[in-house]
């Protein structure tokens, strides 16, 4: 038994000095569901104010948001395949290329249904 709880102790203390865990693959998939996020927050004030609304993601500030609103930076480490810019109309619909979002060699694909302004994120 207290070779048992040796053996537990040296495994805890392992994990311990390891420090915290952390899933690249992870923070690029959480990332680009707060950034669907933002977009699906921008079309609702679209539809709600009446008026297009312009989405940018920034590669070169790293950021994104709002074109005339609030803009939020990137998480150290994930890059935007170049600057992508949406629309979102008062009906509902929208506009903008796929987008791609990349961290060391994992990467997820934003993108926009033209027709119902729906956003997804594809990948893994």
């Amino acid at each position: 038994m207290i070779v048992v709880v040796l053996v537990l102790g040296v495994a805890g203390a392992i994990l311990i000095a390891r420090g915290p865990f952390h899933s690249a693959a992870l923070d690029l998939r959480g990332t680009a569901r707060q950034v669907s996020s933002a977009m699906r927050e921008a079309r609702m004030q679209a539809i709600h104010s009446g008026t297009t609304q312009l989405f940018t993601l920034d590669a070169a500030q790293r950021d994104y948001g709002l074109q005339q609103g609030p803009r939020h930076a990137l998480p150290a480490g994930i890059s935007v395949a170049g600057p992508a810019r949406f629309a979102f109309y008062p009906d509902g619909s929208a506009a903008g290329p796929p987008t791609a979002l990349a961290e060391g060699g994992r990467h997820v694909t934003l993108r926009v249904n033209w027709l119902t302004g729906a956003t997804s994120v594809e990948g893994p």
